[in-house]
């Protein structure tokens, strides 16, 4: 079963009170797969949903006001589903990377070719220049081989899941122990009570991943970090 994004979430993450007062959702990385609900937050205005497994851009049409849309690392394998977007005329900043739609030799010139209201692709801006340079005869002939070939999108949403699947076993084989290591010395008792703080672990974990983050991403967390401390 497909797991969806739900209005209790959505409340816990945001502290909104209603659904419709809802303008900045992050749910990143939680494997959400149907985000039907966004019927029900027509005002949000930023949507960070990157790391997760959702392949379909319909339910994204609901979202009149949406300015900032971050999909980075799903399973959207169609560019076709941006025909859902093309109405959000307040859409300025979108991150597709990491999907499978994103493989097409042609993609940034197709995702304009909906969108010529962007301002960034990608975290890369997106110029007058790059516009006037597209060619609409070539980027629609790639869009009827698209709407023509869909079993092809269908095959490169498998071959995305296989890769999914051989990160997680490798990112799995990673943490376990070699068998090589020398036998770890007994731990003091000091020691062995700030090993038992979960917290230290989770601070660990979030410090290791702030390295990875890009510059859109970071100011992604810095917004949730100010809320999170507002609300103390």
């Amino acid at each position: 079963m497909a797991k969806p994004l739900t209005a209790d979430t959505i409340l816990q993450k945001t502290k909104a009170g209603r659904l419709d007062n809802v303008k900045n959702l992050n749910c990143w990385g939680m494997d959400i797969e149907d985000v039907s609900i966004l019927r029900e937050i027509p005002n949000v205005e930023v949507l960070s949903l990157s790391v997760n497994k959702i392949s379909t851009l319909k339910y994204f049409q609901c979202c009149s006001k949406l300015t900032e849309l971050y999909l980075r690392k799903n399973s959207v394998s169609d560019l076709r589903e941006l025909k859902y977007l093309k109405n959000l005329s307040g859409l300025k900043v979108l991150w597709l990377w990491d999907n499978p739609c994103a493989e097409n030799e042609r993609y940034r010139e197709i995702v304009l070719s909906y969108l010529p209201n962007l301002i960034k692709l990608d975290n890369q801006n997106v110029s007058q220049e790059e516009k006037s340079q597209i060619n609409p005869a070539e980027v629609q002939k790639t869009r009827e081989e698209i709407e023509n070939h869909p079993k092809t999108a269908e095959k490169s949403k498998l071959q995305r899941d296989e890769i999914i699947k051989d990160e997680r076993k490798e990112s799995e084989m990673r943490r376990e122990p070699s068998p090589f290591r020398e036998p770890l010395k007994p731990k003091t008792r000091n020691e062995a009570k700030q090993i038992e703080k979960p917290g230290d672990n989770i601070l660990c974990a979030v410090l290791s991943l702030l390295k990875e983050l890009d510059e859109n991403s970071l100011e992604i967390v810095k917004r949730e970090i100010d809320k999170k401390v507002g609300n103390r």
